[in-house]
């Protein structure tokens, strides 16, 4: 395309040094032109730059929303990691707790269950000496038995009682619900970047409309001005008629480059981060 300063002065220099009517109209009605060609320009100018800006936004508002969702998917990791130390704390009870009762179990049947022959009146000494030892081991094993399970039930050191192991298997439980509720949130803000990415990104789609037609604007407004030139040189009035209207084109298709309409698409399901569902706690 022509430059347009060259358009200009082309025009006034033809302006200047015409004498013929004809040629002077044709010589005003090219800077006329020139001067729309400049506007058209400069309009068109903006709005390609507008249209970089808005997809530069659209771009960083998706590259905020990428690392935010890398943020959630890393608290929803842990949240997870933080659920399986909770049902690895349950089972460690349960286990506990079974063993526990186990020996609860194995105090009492030693306790209630009689020996298999009870001592006769009429054995010797030596029988009924042996009858009194079997009596104390059964209940000095009784006696271990309930003091290893009643042990489950005392803090301790390494912390793997029944007590600590409840403390532990609530604190993990808690930590799992805080850190999904963070991903929840971490996730909202992801949704929210993304769905300014998608109006930044529709808005540059219209306004990319727009210096599409503001392209075709500049390239009639160029024609006409070519055309007025061979009126010029050719000395015909129907260039310069068709210039005038090419000229006119121009003027429209800017006027209705600002008419085009806006439809925002549909808002589309933002796949955002999703938290782990609970597992269940111990009851």
């Amino acid at each position: 395309m022509a430059n347009t300063h060259e358009h200009l002065e082309h025009a006034e220099h033809a302006e200047h040094h015409a004498s013929d009517p004809f040629n002077q109209r044709v010589a005003v009605s090219m800077a006329i032109v020139a001067a729309i060609l400049a506007a058209i320009s400069m309009v068109g100018h903006r709005t390609h730059n507008k249209v970089l800006q808005l997809q530069g936004d659209s771009n960083r508002e998706l590259g905020n929303a990428n690392r935010v969702l890398s943020d959630a998917n890393r608290v929803g990791t842990e949240a997870s990691r933080a659920e399986t130390e909770k049902s690895n704390y349950f089972a460690w009870y349960q286990s506990k707790r079974l063993r526990q009762t186990e020996y609860e179990i194995s105090a009492t049947m030693i306790e209630l269950v009689p020996s298999i022959e009870p001592p006769r009146k009429d054995v010797d000494e030596d029988t009924k000496k042996k009858s009194a030892e079997l009596g104390q081991r059964r209940a000095k094993a009784a006696d271990d038995w309930k003091k290893r399970a009643a042990e489950y039930n005392k803090s301790n050191d390494q912390k793997d009682n029944l007590p600590d192991l409840l403390v532990r298997g609530e604190e993990a439980s808690k930590r799992a619900d805080k850190l999904r509720t963070e991903a929840e949130h971490i996730g909202a803000e992801a949704t929210e970047y993304r769905k300014q990415a998608a109006e930044k990104s529709e808005e540059a789609e219209h306004v990319h409309h727009q210096a599409d037609r503001f392209d075709i604007a500049h390239l009639s407004a160029e024609i006409g001005l070519v055309l007025c030139s061979i009126a010029l040189l050719t000395k015909k009035r129907v260039y310069w008629f068709l210039g005038l209207a090419a000229a006119a084109v121009a003027i429209a298709l800017t006027a209705s480059g600002y008419m085009i309409p806006h439809h925002p698409h549909a808002p589309h399901n933002v796949p955002g981060h999703t938290a782990p569902n609970e597992q269940g706690k111990p009851h």
